[in-house]
């Protein structure tokens, strides 16, 4: 090697960087079982793969893993934010494992990339250092952060209730760290560390790190510093594996509509959509649910796609249809090597092409490829088509082409195929639970009177489960209408769990089983259901609104404003997400933020009375009664104008006024209101929770007595016409 090419590779191997480091480490690991010790890091693995901050980072492939032993650090590079986000992710998901003590440590600073003697990339520099001696002051449940990194976190309003200053400690090698406890109510550790207790505490200075004794090496520069760090700290040896894949996983793409006119794109989605609840009710099979994989429509990098859905294999495909004839090609490849593991072509001479069969034998030669036992019951659950009238099935498939749309419009328009869908089948089980779906999406989103919509859809319901009793779409329905509508909360946990058990991919299951379990303030129980559906449908704008929605009732109002904003880079005009960044916002003395954010929704919603009232309550909070009065003036009364008395309780009580808001709630709750059920968590109602008469509100909400069960004739069609316009 020539002297020059020496001297590129060392100055390759200076490369600079900004990286912020997130230290972890498992306390009293050493006194574990070796057993023990696998099997707890194996569980710290899944967690800490499992937080949103590191599955984005790593898929922008701004992520650096270096596992220590008995802990790990993680090194960032877009903002010193990232390792706190994820130092709070990884509290969160260690809630309820008693088995798991972990202490933290935040830096940033200057990080190299190097070689060593085995041409394996290691890390080096004197931020590694550093980093580590911030966590070793720490004791279990102690999250520290650098004064460096704490100085960049004040900037921001929704930090700085976390950050308690400690003062200096001194560490090895002659250091003092001018360190910040990150805790707040169930966050973090608020006592004092030990090393704290026991040792002495200078008064904090203004520079962050800094020796006991005079730095004689000082004028020799960063370059010594780094060194010297470098060889503090010894080389951690880099591993960069591919993302974490989930074992027997697999993401159907949208099949792609490749005939001539470009008028088939509701069949092939809807033969997407039917060999997804296929592979689905295959028990040792991980699915990802249809929302995520459809965003990758018509894009066909299959490595980038696995990545980003944590899955081993897709499914690809594409439909051809016209002139009597319909061609599906369906390719199942692996993600790693990029090889087709199984792929077939369905031929059809008739337009009317057998789905029934076909969608079966897919998930029959998918199981077999993925070498995954197809038990009894699942090959029976696949083998048993939902529908024996191919036109109804198509109908169906189109109907929830236009479900996904969530207008009101939409819904009405596919409600009426599932109409034709049950026509022609009285016994399409899922052609009743379309319609159910339907009616229940028009009374949630306030284009039909909420006890008008819970009738008939309980007829639908009834109907659908009457014909088979283990349909999983159908439990869940049922379940969300005896907890939103019936107020029978034991009875819709039980369908929710059911439902799961049969089909432990239903990611919507998941999805309203959170919900329900947060209106009651089991707020653990709820993220750890909605992480579940999240890992289902990594993608899903409805899934992080839920999560932030959540967070929002546990009073974690910077980490629900964090959710809402990854929602909203998903679907940039989701109104919901508005909705709750709003409430998260004016809650996390963000006032302005939360006025815009509230403001949009209204924009999003048309203008309706219930977003208008939700502005009302913004006003109210942040001090300005008149214009909130004036917002409530023009709602109430406009005539035909809609809007829901709990929201005017809201207002209320953010106005000090609580016999009118109590008079409000009991409104709410004579009337049903489909969003009195968030009353028992709601922070917008912390003003008169404290008022007697609150409890007993509350204590009125009552199970209805004689609707669940009963078969209720369908509405007529020209009345379903005049709803929500």
């Amino acid at each position: 090697m020539s002297e020059q090419d020496l001297s590129a590779e060392s100055k390759a191997d200076l490369a600079l960087e900004i990286g912020h480091l997130l230290f972890i480490d498992v306390v009293g690991y050493s006194k574990l079982l070796v057993n023990d010790q696998i099997e707890l890091i194996k569980r710290l693995n899944g967690i800490v793969r499992g937080t949103e901050t590191f599955r984005r980072a790593e898929a922008s492939k701004k992520l650096i893993r270096l596992p220590t032993g008995d802990g790990m650090v993680l090194i960032f590079y877009r903002s010193p934010e990232e390792p706190v986000r994820c130092a709070q992710e990884i509290s969160e998901g260690i809630t309820g494992e008693a088995n798991i003590r972990l202490r933290m440590g935040i830096h940033s600073g200057l990080v190299n990339q190097v070689l060593d003697v085995n041409d394996q990339m290691n890390i080096a520099g004197a931020a590694i250092n550093i980093g580590q001696r911030v966590m070793d002051c720490g004791d279990a449940g102690h999250i520290l952060i650098s004064k460096h990194v704490a100085d960049d976190l004040t900037q921001y309003a929704r930090w700085r209730p976390y950050l308690h200053d400690l003062g200096e400690c001194e560490v090895k090698h002659g250091l003092r760290l001018h360190l910040f406890n990150f805790a707040k109510d169930n966050l973090g550790n608020l006592q004092l560390p030990q090393k704290f207790r026991r040792g002495r505490r200078w008064k904090p200075t203004e520079t962050p790190v800094r020796r006991v004794a005079r730095n004689r090496w000082a004028p020799f520069g960063l370059a010594a510093l780094i060194l010297t760090g470098a060889i503090a700290v010894g080389f951690f040896v880099l591993h960069r594996p591919a993302a974490s894949k989930i074992e027997n996983s697999i993401a159907v793409l949208p099949f792609l509509d490749l005939s001539e006119n470009k008028d088939q794109e509701y069949f092939s989605d809807g033969i997407t959509e039917q060999i997804t609840t296929s592979l689905a009710q295959i028990h040792g099979l991980f699915v990802v649910a249809r929302t995520s994989a459809f965003a990758f429509k018509n894009k066909n990098n299959i490595r980038e796609i696995g990545e980003k859905l944590h899955v081993q294999n897709v499914l690809e495909g594409s439909v051809m249809r016209g002139s009597g004839k319909t061609r599906i090609d369906a390719q199942l490849i692996n993600v790693a090597s990029g090889y087709h593991i199984w792929s077939k072509t369905y031929d059809s001479t008739a337009q009317d092409v057998d789905i029934l069969t076909l969608q079966s034998d897919v998930a029959e030669k998918v199981a077999s490829a993925l070498q995954v036992e197809l038990h009894i019951s699942d090959a029976k659950r696949v083998e048993t088509p939902p529908t024996s009238d191919p036109e109804a099935l198509e109908l169906y498939m189109r109907g929830r082409y236009l479900l996904q749309k969530r207008t009101p419009d939409s819904i009405q328009r596919g409600q009426a195929l599932f109409e034709q869908a049950v026509t022609k089948d009285p016994h399409f089980a899922l052609g009743h639970t379309g319609i159910a779906d339907s009616y229940v999406l028009l009374g949630k989103i306030g284009a039909m009177p909420p006890s008008e919509a819970a009738s008939h859809a309980w007829s639908e319901v009834s109907a659908a489960l009457a014909i088979n009793d283990q349909l999983a779409d159908g439990l869940v329905s049922r379940a969300i209408l005896l907890n939103d509508f019936e107020w029978n909360w034991p009875a819709a946990e039980a369908d929710y769990r059911k439902a799961l058990e049969i089909d432990p991919n239903n990611a919507d299951g998941y999805h309203w089983y959170a919900r329900s379990l947060a209106e009651f303030g089991r707020t653990d129980e709820a993220l750890h259901k909605i992480s579940a559906a999240q890992k289902q449908d990594p993608l899903s704008p409805t899934v992080r609104a839920t999560k932030a929605k959540i967070l929002l009732v546990a009073r974690r109002y910077d980490r629900a404003v964090e959710q809402c904003r990854q929602a909203l880079e998903l679907e940039p005009n989701f109104a919901s997400a508005f909705t709750i960044l709003g409430q998260a916002c004016l809650f996390n003395k963000q006032p302005a933020e939360g006025i815009e954010a509230v403001k949009k929704y209204v924009e999003l919603s048309g203008g309706s009375g219930w977003a208008k009232l939700e502005l009302a309550f913004a006003y109210a909070i942040t001090g300005n009664k008149a214009e909130s009065e004036r917002i409530v003036r023009e709602t109430t009364t406009t005539p035909g104008a809609q809007y829901s008395p709990y929201d005017m309780a809201t207002i209320c009580s953010a106005w000090h006024d609580t016999d009118h808001a109590m008079e409000w709630l009991k409104k709410a709750v004579e009337q049903r209101s489909v969003d009195v059920i968030w009353i028992r968590v709601d922070p917008r109602l912390d003003n008169i929770r404290s008022d007697p008469r609150f409890d007993e509100i509350v204590k009125s909400m009552v199970p209805r007595k004689s609707v669940a069960g009963k078969s209720l004739p369908r509405r007529a069609s020209s009345t379903l016409n005049r709803a929500g316009g």
